[in-house]
């Protein structure tokens, strides 16, 4: 891969594969700063304008700007396409790899935060960042860059000091300390270093210094981070004793909390977590490794929220152990929890002290224990999220081990197994406690493999033990200090046959309002026993989902309440997606807000999994939209089978069309036209009209690609028939839709337009904006195919615009199919190829073969008209296996032409003419004068080429006189190449 850096830290530089490639003026190279700022994004041309020169431009600017982006694009090329400039609506854009643009990498490294990363951020800059450059736009960058720098300078600091380091931080301090005197954290972390290393006097002279500077340029005194720096310079050597805990001899990971931790500094940071996660451990572990820095005493208190046996600890009780520990005279120790919580926030008032109150059981129990003083650092640990400490607490979630952390903790606890535990953490789900019972369990096995534990985790994991302890245990703590109400909810929800749940799935579970399953939901994600994963949206660990489950008995009310649920639902939500109205009963209301493209995609699991629990073909049925829309198809067609196989009657009819659908999406259009018969067939059978209509549509779609568009046509007027007659206006607009394209293809496109705009009045009077979508799109594909670019690139526009509300991705990416063309045709062929490389990205994510083989065809014709045969040559050829591959001959002939002109233009006329002969074959099949009328115009161009102009002209002559005929836009230029000759 090629090496590739665009240094903007320093002077601005690219540099490829060690070598420096030159970038052109300062102006430039200002336009590229000014784009790489935004790398990934849009930048507009008034803005790059407004950057690079100001309110005073020059004339002509905009050409300027074009000009220097054509330099900087050939500039750009040697970076291997890891970075270019591309064009955007109304501007230009940097598409570069994150790692190889210096800022990019500086703002990912930062947000990282360990020790490690900060340094290596730091180590990007070269110097002042766009040193090279100049102007009020750079002037402004440059001083907020400067900014972050100092920022991350600072938070460098408090990480290096933790780890011990006072003597690299002194001496990466001290010029900055000089260059901003007035920057508190900075002089505060410089004094701290110096104290640390035993430089106490220069300490003190710096702090006065730094007083002085505040008092006299600012009118103010030092801040608390500063006073408290003062306080322990003011007491050297004074310790108390610790109270912690030993540290975890086998700790691993966490190093991002830590790191979050350490850099915070001082007040009060809550860590919450489910049982067993290693909340008390990673407070243990930070407290020891910040202890040098709260000479005052390191204190831990066991609040015993969740200690098996006891109930939880009074902080009244709590307080007279603590301030019996700090020295008072018992005699003067005050009655009651608040007397003695003012006492003990007087008592550290001015001291640094570290304080970790571990195993909290709420809010209440903990805020009595808070000092007020400025220069502690207070860890809590809990169960529960404690909402109600005071504003300023800080929220510190944890989460299981990442894999690898769980992998190096079990080696550290575990006698050197000689298998990859790697399967075995999984099985335990990374939970730390999980993870140290098995190690400790094969210490006392000695005989065991990790195979053999891993068989014995399978079988019994929550009831292992490796003396005393077990993670049911563990469990069983939370779960019996809730209400008995919630406690039914925790054993329902090993009823779901997902992983997920919201409140709707849980109150049809429970039999509940959603409002009453919210409440539970969110006290048993206060109680950890549930993760929140998005709002309002839960799940759980897989060991507290088995321990769940073992509490559970079989709730077969509760679980047909919950598969109803999700089984109407998706019927109302696909129903309301649908182009064809579904046979049968109206599909009841969706829930208040519920919008359904949203539900559907979220939902997505546990539908599925739903499906597979019982009401497979109702399920199925619901996401058809949604597997239509978003794919993979080739899971479509699976659940789509299924449901064949499974359904009967009416509901078979209704499957083979939902099966025939996708068939017809992934290229199968034999296979889509055989389920559409026997759809059809199975309608007729039971007298249902409305199905009978919805067949004919979807074998009128399969025949058009499969046989020509002349077969397609009496079957879409049959459907047309019945849905007027049966006064469904939603699927007669559909009719007329499908009706214009086969017209369209068929050359007649006037009479095309003219059924599109009696659909879209239909589409507008129904307020169906899905039907709008896509009759402004055909009505879009219209006009360009008569030459009117600029009308088709507005309908186009307008279409897109719904489709993105919608979140309609395979409409949103066919649309940017025809954009990219109907730009080609205003010859804006820039904006062309963004838009079918953007829409080729998209239908390769939806595994669409047409989509892709259309995006592959426009884009060749682009490329083909803006000189680049070569590239245009490797896109034909890849659409044209695709068409092969999916039996697309409406797209196969018109790329055969398009590859004929692209083999003109390079010199071989021979395999030109080839192709055009192919193309004329095929278009007599499909029965397409407008593709016939190009294969000719192919053929006299080829003459021409050959110095034949007379049998040229007959030949141009005769695409002329069809291509006027039918009204088709390429006539302009077949006129041209006519009058051209000599």
């Amino acid at each position: 891969m090629t090496d590739v850096g665009l240094r903007l830290l320093g002077a601005v530089e690219l540099r490829v594969d060690g070598i420096d490639v030159p970038l052109g003026a300062a102006r430039q190279r200002t336009v590229l700063a000014a784009l790489a700022v935004d790398a990934g994004r849009p930048v507009q041309i008034d803005t790059l304008v407004d950057r690079v020169w100001g309110v005073h431009p020059p004339g002509q600017v905009r050409g300027v700007v074009y000009s220097y982006v054509n330099r900087l694009r050939h500039a750009l090329r040697s970076a291997g396409g890891r970075a270019a400039l591309a064009r955007r609506s109304g501007g230009y854009a940097l598409d570069i790899d994150p790692t190889c643009l210096d800022l990019l990498l500086f703002d990912r490294l930062t947000r990282g935060g360990s020790l490690e990363e900060l340094g290596a951020a730091l180590a990007l800059w070269r110097g002042p960042a766009l040193a090279d450059l100049s102007g009020e736009w750079v002037v402004r960058t440059r001083d907020l860059l400067a900014q972050r720098r100092l920022d991350t300078t600072v938070d460098w600091a408090r990480a290096q000091l933790v780890a011990g380091g006072a003597d690299s931080v002194v001496e990466a301090l001290r010029p900055l300390v000089e260059e901003h005197p007035l920057v508190e954290p900075l002089a505060a972390l410089f004094i701290e270093a110096l104290h640390r290393t035993g430089r106490g006097a220069e300490a003190l002279d710096r702090w006065a210094a730094v007083r002085g500077h505040l008092v006299a340029e600012l009118g103010t005194e030092p801040g608390p981070q500063l006073q408290a720096v003062h306080q322990v310079l003011l007491r050297p050597g004074v310790s108390r004793p610790s109270s912690l805990p030993a540290d975890t001899a086998a700790f691993t990971g966490r190093r991002r909390e830590i790191d979050r931790l350490a850099r915070a500094g001082l007040g009060v940071h809550a860590i919450a977590g489910m049982p067993g996660v290693g909340k008390t451990a990673l407070a243990v572990h930070v407290a020891h490794r910040l202890r040098d820095a709260f000479p005052d005493g390191q204190i831990f208190v066991n609040l015993h929220g969740h200690t098996a046996g006891r109930d939880a600890a009074d902080p009244a009780e709590v307080l007279a152990g603590l301030l019996l520990g700090d020295g008072l005279d018992p005699r003067r120790l005050p009655a009651g929890a608040e007397a003695r919580s003012a006492l003990w926030r007087s008592r550290l008032a001015g001291r640094r002290a570290l304080i970790v109150l571990d195993n909290a059981y709420d809010s209440a129990q903990v805020t009595p224990l808070l000092p007020a003083a400025a220069g502690c650092l207070v860890l809590v640990t809990s169960r529960r999220f404690l909402g109600d400490l005071p504003a300023d607490a800080v929220p510190v979630a944890l989460d299981v081990l990442a894999a690898d952390e769980a992998g190096a903790m079990f080696r550290r606890l575990a006698p050197a197994p000689a298998d990859d535990p790697a399967e075995l953490v999984a099985a335990c789900g990374r939970l730390p406690l999980a993870v140290s019972l098995l190690a400790r369990l094969l210490r006392r096995h000695r005989s065991w493999t990790v195979a053999d534990l891993l068989r014995e985790t399978r079988e019994r994991l929550l009831d292992a033990t490796a003396e005393h302890a077990s993670i049911a245990a563990a469990f069983d703590l939370s779960y019996r200090h809730l209400p008995a109400a919630r406690q039914r909810i925790f054993r329902l929800l090993a009823s779901h046959p997902g992983t997920e749940f919201e409140p709707y799935a849980v109150g049809a579970l429970a039999g509940l309002p959603p409002a009453a399953a919210l409440t539970e939901l969110d006290a048993l994600h206060a109680d950890s026993l549930l993760i929140e994963v998005a709002r309002h949206r839960y799940t759980m660990h897989d060991l507290i989902r088995s321990y769940c489950r073992k509490l559970a008995g079989p709730d077969r009310a509760a679980r047909a309440r919950l598969l109803g649920f999700y089984t109407t639902t998706a019927d109302a939500a696909n129903a309301r997606l649908a182009r064809l109205t579904r046979p049968g009963p109206p599909p009841p209301a969706l829930p208040g807000g519920v919008e359904p493209l949203a539900w559907l995609r979220v939902e997505r699991a546990n539908l599925a999994a739903s499906a597979e629990a019982g009401p497979l073909v109702a399920v199925t049925a619901g996401m058809a939209e949604l597997l239509r829309r978003d794919g993979p198809w080739s899971e479509a067609l699976d659940r789509h089978a299924r449901a064949v196989e499974r359904a009967s009657g009416v509901d078979r009819a209704n499957a083979l069309v939902d099966l025939a659908t996708v068939r017809r999406l992934t290229g199968d259009f034999p296979g889509a036209a055989g389920d559409a018969r026997e759809a059809l067939a199975g309608y007729l059978s039971a007298g249902e009209r409305l199905g009978e209509a919805n067949a004919l549509i979807v074998l009128a779609k399969a025949l058009s690609r499969a046989a020509g568009y002349t077969e397609s046509m009496p079957v879409i007027a049959r459907a047309l028939d019945v849905y007027r007659d049966l006064g469904d206006r939603p699927g007669e607009a559909g009719a007329l839709v499908e009706l214009a394209i086969a017209r369209g293809m068929t050359s007649d496109f006037r009479g095309a337009q003219q059924l599109l705009g009696q659909a879209l009045e239909r589409y507008r009077a129904l307020g169906d904006r899905p039907g709008q979508a896509y009759a402004l799109r055909i009505l879009g594909i219209a006009h360009g195919r008569v030459g009117d670019f600029a009308g088709a690139r507005e309908l186009l526009r307008n279409a897109l615009d719904l489709y993105r509300g919608l979140g309609a991705r395979l409409g949103e990416a066919f649309t940017l199919n025809d954009l990219g063309r109907a730009a080609a045709g205003t010859g804006d062929y820039p904006a062309a190829v963004d838009s079918l490389r953007a829409a080729l990205r998209r239908h390769r994510r939806l595994d669409h073969r047409v989509g892709q083989s259309t995006a592959l065809h426009y884009l060749g014709a682009v490329l083909r008209r803006s000189g680049d045969l070569a590239g245009a040559s490797t896109a034909l050829q890849e659409a044209l296996a695709l068409d092969r591959e999916i039996h697309n001959r409406s797209g196969e002939v018109m790329i055969l032409n398009e590859l004929g002109a692209v083999h003109r233009l390079s010199g071989d006329v021979e395999r030109a003419l080839t192709a055009h002969r192919a193309a004329l074959v095929l278009a007599e099949k499909v029965s397409s004068p407008f593709d016939r009328a190009l294969s000719l115009a192919g053929f006299g161009r080829c003459a021409v080429a050959r110095g034949r102009h007379r049998e040229g002209r007959a030949q141009l002559r005769a695409a002329l006189t069809i291509l006027r005929r039918i009204d088709a836009a390429e006539a302009t230029e077949v006129a041209a190449d006519l009058a051209a000759l000599p």
